[in-house]
């Protein structure tokens, strides 16, 4: 193809499979929006902020298993930084592209140019790389798309020079399928078997989850091994985990990782499939890891047994090496035998979590035991829970996620500011699924509004639900709970109140166009709930702006610092 490099570089992203380019725009990169104007099968997706950017193209990826693009200009790549932080930790494919002047025009000290530009995104990329020449773009796009994609994922940045951008060149565009070959691995056929007759034998089995089989897709397969050999499971999206790759409904689900439980006693044997995580609460088990990326398997906690393999790959090989190795007979009853003794726990444990949770659920503000019922009550079962939360993380326990039930997607890092953005992505991606994104009030302020620009311009019909307590709630417990000094003595919460002023999420929303409504009766909430799901189906977004009540030590105070700029004046006018 001939052409400018913005239009080489868009007909590489159409032939890579790509469909949507999520930008904020700069000078630099005008070729690129103007190869856009007659395109048809490529959407620009705005977002007026870099984070806004990077998050809505995480979101998307994160849904739709392809990789996010987003293009940002280079002097606010720190905006974009921010998000990228998920992105690189949860192994999340996206390339990031940046326009930035030649080389020769880089000591000259410009209004927008700073020194080590490119370097900054070395601890947070796969990998990086920079065009010069509209004739190599297509290659080093490809590239850039091709190391995104291969797991384990991650992001890539792409410098684009601006001169190459403009120049006219000659290229040849590649199709996806001769670069991009899907790798998965198997595992090691002795590695299965020894796996196998393992797992048999134990006495006290555990099996820990994580994130790379939910980016596999391999919950089916993880789930029938777990049933078919009656084994407990860990492993759910905490600090460090984004999803829920195996039910939380089952009776053979245990919860969050944690080092020791007493329905298992002294655990033998622990399975741990793709969760670094899960690496780590192993206490005196022979601790076998099947994980996807080598750079990380043992990297904090040695492991008895490492294989490199696709968890789904993984464990359907170790199903099918099982039932070769016991009769259906002896299987049965080495899963009953199991299955009964966890569900017991399980089955008490719930109950008693529901009944506390059930006593304090009444009153006003809202608490979060009451909002998780309403919730769990009221979504439907194919619906995306997007959360980027602190506080709400108490509701999860108490709602159900996996298999036939929600969808759960989070951000392991907890990097604020990135949850609604998220939503919008996984909307684009998953369409026909009902979408709600729930974010606390320091998430909401932390990022800012600028997401419900692109809900509205994009008549995203999702529904936001931010959890309004007006502090970093947890943030305080936390603080004050790991040591406590002169703050803790003297009541005095110097850091983590968010009222005075008290902001008004959902004014703040309606000024971008998103219907909206503040809920402080929990008696009101289901109604509330039925007013947004009735704007979604119409297509249209609604943020709900739901008041919680401050939990913890202090949290009834709403004491800060006292402080004004204006008393500092001397001149009076």
């Amino acid at each position: 193809m001939k052409g400018t490099g913005g239009a080489l570089f868009v007909e590489q992203l159409k032939a890579a499979g790509v469909e949507y380019i999520f930008f904020n725009p700069s000078t630099g990169d005008a070729p690129i929006y103007d190869a856009m104007v007659d395109q048809t099968d490529i959407h620009l997706i705005k977002g007026v902020q870099e984070g806004v950017v990077v998050a809505m193209a995480d979101g998307y990826a994160r849904a739709s298993g392809k990789p996010g693009v987003a293009i940002v200009a280079a002097v606010g790549l720190p905006n974009a930084m921010t998000q990228l932080v998920n992105t690189y930790k949860d192994r999340i494919p996206l390339m990031l592209a940046m326009g930035v002047p030649a080389r020769e025009a880089e000591s000259r000290g410009g209004a927008q140019q700073y020194d080590g530009q490119e370097t900054l995104l070395t601890p947070i990329s796969k990998w990086a790389w920079r065009t010069e020449s509209a004739a190599g773009l297509p290659d080093i796009t490809r590239k850039a798309l091709k190391f995104a994609s291969t797991r384990p994922g991650g992001p890539v940045s792409l410098w684009l020079s601006e001169p190459g951008l403009r120049e006219e060149a000659t290229a040849t565009i590649v199709d996806e399928a001769a670069f991009n070959t899907p790798i998965s691995m198997r595992p090691n056929k002795a590695d299965i078997e020894t796996i196998a007759r393992l797992l048999i034998e134990a006495k006290n089995p555990l099996l820990t989850v994580g994130d790379e089989i939910t980016l596999a897709q391999g919950e089916r397969e993880v789930r029938e091994l777990a049933e078919l050999l009656g084994l407990p499971v860990m492993g759910s999206a905490v600090l460090g985990q984004w999803s829920t790759p195996f039910p939380t409904r089952s009776p053979l689900f245990l919860g969050g990782l944690q080092a020791n439980t007493p329905a298992l006693g002294q655990v033998d044997i622990h399975l741990n499939v793709g969760s670094w995580l899960g690496e780590q609460t192993a206490r005196g088990a022979k601790l076998i890891s099947i994980r996807q990326d080598p750079a990380t398997l043992g990297r904090a906690t040695p492991v008895d047994m490492g294989v490199i393999a696709d968890p789904k790959l993984a464990c359907a090989d170790l199903v099918e090496a099982v039932k070769s190795l016991a009769t259906k007979d002896r299987l049965k009853k080495i899963a009953d035998e199991r299955t009964r003794r966890v569900a017991d726990y399980t089955e008490k444990a719930r109950k008693l979590r529901h009944d506390v949770a059930m006593q304090f659920s009444t009153g006003s503000p809202i608490r979060l035991n009451r909002l998780a019922f309403e919730l769990e009550d009221f979504l439907d079962k194919d619906t995306i829970y997007v959360a980027d939360l602190d506080s709400g993380r108490k509701m999860e326990p108490l709602m159900n996620f996996g298999g036939d039930d929600k969808m759960y997607i989070g951000n392991g890092p907890a990097v604020l500011g990135w949850g609604i953005s998220a939503g919008l992505g996984v909307k684009l991606a998953r369409p026909d699924k009902p979408v709600i994104a729930l974010v606390g009030d320091g998430s909401f302020l932390f990022g800012g509004p600028q997401p419900l620009w692109s809900l509205s311009r994009y008549q995203a019909p999702i529904t936001v639900m931010v959890l309004n307590n007006r502090s970093y709630n947890n943030e305080r417990n936390r603080i004050w709970a790991f040591g406590g000094g002169s703050q803790l003595s003297r009541g005095l919460d110097m850091t983590c109140y968010n009222g005075s002023p008290d902001v008004d999420i959902a004014k703040t929303a309606q000024a971008f166009g998103v219907e909206a409504e503040q809920v402080n009766d929990p008696e009101t909430i289901k109604a509330a709930l039925g007013r947004a799901k009735r704007a979604n189906i119409e297509g249209r977004p609604y943020l709900l702006e739901v008041v919680i009540e401050r939990d913890g030590i202090g949290g009834a105070s709403e004491w800060h610092p006292p402080f004004s700029i204006a008393s500092l004046r001397t001149r009076k006018v």
